[in-house]
């Protein structure tokens, strides 16, 4: 970030003393005629200093000097044609005499700041224009001193209250607010960011530069209500673009309005009917709202203008999954996928067709490509470990569900799944009611998740438990054919269970009474 050290608006003055108030500076002259020559080296030097004939004006300031040395003024005008002449130590030491003779010197103070800024003093610097500010709090000069200052310093969050001071003192410093919002914004500091354009757009409401910035701001921090009403403000000043029903669209989809998602998007479509983009997105719309004709007409349209992009048939593909046709997904994706070998959509798609048709061999291949693409998914491992289990090879099913545990402590899908394994296979049912019970801690209302805990709890021979987690887990799903029959079953082994208690009882009942006298 290039820093400019002094603003525009930060000037050192040299206030020229008028005639009438220069007396009394000079009044422990040794005499009239003294006073009266010193003023005129004096005012000679200002002459000078402001031609930019610094030497010269050295030259009167120090007659001045020489006739009346207790005078802070003349030290501080010498100062200054020293610090303009490079010549910072003899300037900083007629300082250090102004500031002997009176403390108070404001003009004293002002120039050591700007000379310790000039040698990098920079700690020194910002001591003195807080000092400075304590006396002028209102000075915007001095304020923006040290907002420059706090830059140098990195401390970004100084600086920018200082900005934001500067402006709340005089309101026509838009130039503060700029400089505080470049900062808010190169360091990621949103939430001021925000603040600083909410100033900004109160002093100019019609500033469509900062209403971007404010909306951008807003869809950060996912204020999406927000960024619609700073859109409508957006629409008000100026005509209606394609980006702006764009964004109007992904903002109603995250406020789950597929309706009005798609009424956006749409309006896109009328100004841009050519674009690949916007045909899959309306694909998508629909499909996310279950309208299949019109996200079959988009995406027909999608595949006829572009050919070439593998979306359109990944589209026909989720389309006929989600009819139940896995061989048509099949049929649109096998000629594509030599296409488009490095897709990853389209080889988990052929991976989960493929697994829907029992061809496990096809689906674990396609699967394990899509994971190579994106070694991440958790979706590819989920569905690999599912054909692991079924075609038995369970020692990678295993690594898989390891994996993904250990990797998301929050996967209730993984607990559960390998849970309902290892009981499957009946192995370690101990581990297996462990793991159960940290999937339904996870999704305590979940059907499939009860399910499998009720079903340890069958293979435990513990019907109560077992009934009391399936009938829960029916009462939620009712329409599920596994649950229903593990229900069936428990209640059937615990009725038999009480037959058989039942019978032991007769036979030791029967027992006593043979052997009782």
């Amino acid at each position: 970030m290039k820093i400019n050290i002094f603003p525009q608006i930060f000037r050192f003055k040299i206030v020229f003393i008028c005639l009438i108030n220069i007396f009394q500076y000079f009044s422990f002259a040794q005499s009239a005629n003294d006073r009266d020559l010193a003023l005129h080296y004096f005012m000679q030097g200002e002459f000078l200093l402001k031609q930019g004939n610094y030497a010269s004006a050295v030259l009167e300031f120090q007659e001045a000097i020489d006739l009346d040395p207790n005078v802070s003024t003349l030290h501080v005008s010498i100062a200054d044609a020293y610090r303009r002449l490079g010549k910072n130590l003899r300037a900083e030491a007629h300082l250090d005499i102004a500031l002997d003779i009176n403390p108070k010197e404001v003009e004293a103070h002002e120039l050591l700041g700007k000379l310790y800024i000039s040698q990098k003093r920079i700690l020194e610097a910002e001591n003195t224009y807080v000092e400075l500010n304590k006396i002028e709090p209102d000075n915007i000069d001095y304020i923006f001193a040290l907002a420059d200052i706090s830059r140098i310093q990195k401390k970004w969050h100084n600086a920018i209250d200082y900005y934001i001071k500067a402006y709340k003192i005089n309101s026509e410093l838009s130039s503060a607010l700029e400089n505080a919002i470049q900062i808010s914004l190169a360091t990621n500091d949103y939430i001021k960011s925000e603040e600083i354009c909410e100033l900004l757009i109160i002093e100019d409401p019609k500033n469509t530069k900062y209403l971007e910035i404010l909306k951008d701001l807003a869809l950060y921090n996912d204020k999406y209500e927000k960024a619609l009403d700073i859109i409508k403000r957006l629409e008000n000043l100026g005509k209606p673009n394609k980006e702006i029903f764009m964004e109007k669209s992904a903002i109603y989809r995250q406020l789950n309005k597929p309706s009005l998602a798609i009424g956006e998007m749409l309006k896109v479509y009328e100004i841009d009917s050519v674009n690949n983009d916007v045909l899959n997105e309306l694909v998508s719309l629909f499909l996310n709202v279950d309208e299949k004709l019109n996200a079959k007409k988009y995406n027909e349209i999608l595949i006829k203008k572009f050919p070439n992009d593998p979306r359109g048939y990944i589209n026909s593909a989720l389309i006929f999954l989600e009819n139940e046709k896995p061989k048509s997904a099949i049929e649109v994706l096998a000629p594509v996928i030599i296409k488009f070998d490095n897709n990853y959509t389209a080889n988990y798609l052929l991976g989960i067709s493929y697994y829907q048709i029992e061809d496990y061999l096809n689906s674990e291949s396609y699967l394990l490509k899509a994971l190579s693409i994106f070694p991440n998914s958790r979706s590819v491992k989920h569905n690999l470990a599912l054909i692991y289990d079924t075609t038995e090879k369970w020692a990678k099913s295993d690594e898989l569900y390891l994996d993904l545990i250990s990797t998301d402590s929050t996967d209730a899908q993984a607990y559960n799944n390998y849970a309902y394994s290892l009981v499957e296979r009946d192995q370690d049912y101990s581990f297996a009611l462990e793991l159960a019970k940290i999937s339904i801690k996870l999704k305590p209302d979940s059907a499939p998740y009860l399910d499998t805990i009720g079903w340890i709890y069958y293979k435990l021979k513990d019907y109560d438990k077992a009934i009391k987690y399936i009938k829960k887990s029916l009462s939620i799903d009712s329409n599920s054919d596994v649950i229903k029959e593990h229900f069936d079953m428990v209640i059937k082994a615990k009725n038999e269970n009480i037959i058989k208690k039942n019978n032991q009882q007769a036979v030791i009942q029967d027992s006593s009474g043979i052997l009782s006298p």
